[in-house]
């Protein structure tokens, strides 16, 4: 319990100083620095500028705030009695995240490819959003009770994000999506996918080779969706007093212990990632990846 805390602690306190700052800048020379410097044009012929590079990297920003509140909750967690699926359901958040950062921020994919990649996930975004509205609307009209003043504005800001979005790559001169959605050459990968593709680079070596990494994902999605395999994983055998068997609900140490350095591993790979985007010095870094290792080896 105490590594675990030490090592959450340490790498909250490393991601608010380098990621706590309003606005990301990129390094001189650094890969993001081209990227804003792109020769790309508008519809009308005017140039992109850093505009739509900079809303890519305010969403990947967003995105870590997202990871880094994750873990903060998981450590607020780890008190003596620790509840037993909180720290799973909340681990699943984080890497879910981190892998939508992840993907945004991979490096040497150029400025288009970046900004086809944020409508990606602003378009996918928008029209779930418009999904939910629809629902809503859908219900007050089959009962017949009119839509709370308030609740119809939300409603109509929640549809027109789609058209926003669409919007923005027409202006951009961006081609027009299709299913999936796809922009271009740019499609998401579904949460499973995307996290077992962060995560071939911390399959453990000593696992065979062809082990499917999507097991992370679904391993910790089954206790979120309620299913039987995720949850039996925190029953254990315990015995009545009249020595009668029975399986016994509870906290499960092992998996406690992966739980919180599956997230923190999903941190340290997008984050990475995203300082070698943004050319940012790697030292402390370094010292924040020596010190984990530390805690949990010795």
């Amino acid at each position: 319990m105490s590594q675990n805390r030490a090592a959450l602690r340490a790498t909250i306190d490393f991601a608010e100083k380098q990621l706590g700052t309003l606005a990301w800048e990129p390094m001189a020379g650094s890969e993001a620095a081209g990227e804003l410097a792109n020769a790309e044009t508008r519809n009308d012929g005017s140039p992109w500028s850093e505009r739509p590079l900079r809303t890519a990297y305010a969403a990947a920003n967003l995105m870590m705030l997202g990871v880094v509140d994750d873990l903060k909750s998981l450590e607020r967690l780890l008190v003596n009695q620790v509840p037993v699926i909180g720290p799973t359901i909340l681990a699943r958040s984080a890497i879910e995240i981190a892998s939508g950062a992840w993907w945004l921020m991979e490096s040497g994919i150029g400025a288009r490819r970046r900004v086809c990649r944020e409508l990606v996930l602003s378009l996918t975004s928008a029209r779930r959003v418009k999904q939910i509205a629809d629902e809503y609307a859908e219900s007050f009209r089959q009962s017949g009770n009119p839509i709370p003043v308030g609740v119809d504005a939300m409603i109509a800001e929640a549809r027109q994000q789609e058209s926003m979005v669409l919007q923005r790559i027409t202006e951009l001169a961006i081609a027009a999506p299709t299913s999936g959605p796809r922009i271009e050459n740019e499609k998401a990968d579904s949460a499973t996918d995307a996290t077992a593709e962060m995560f071939k680079a911390l399959q453990p070596t000593n696992l065979p080779t062809n082990l499917p990494t999507t097991i992370f994902y679904r391993t910790y999605s089954a206790v979120t969706h309620g299913q039987f395999y995720g949850l039996t994983n925190f029953m254990t055998p315990a015995l009545q007093p009249d020595g009668t068997p029975f399986w016994q609900w509870g906290p499960n140490s092992e998996i406690l212990d992966s739980t919180i350095q599956i997230a923190i591993a999903a941190f340290r790979e997008t984050s990475h990632r995203i300082a070698t985007v943004m050319g940012w010095d790697q030292q402390d870094a370094e010292i924040w990846d020596a010190e984990v290792h530390a805690i949990y080896n010795g």
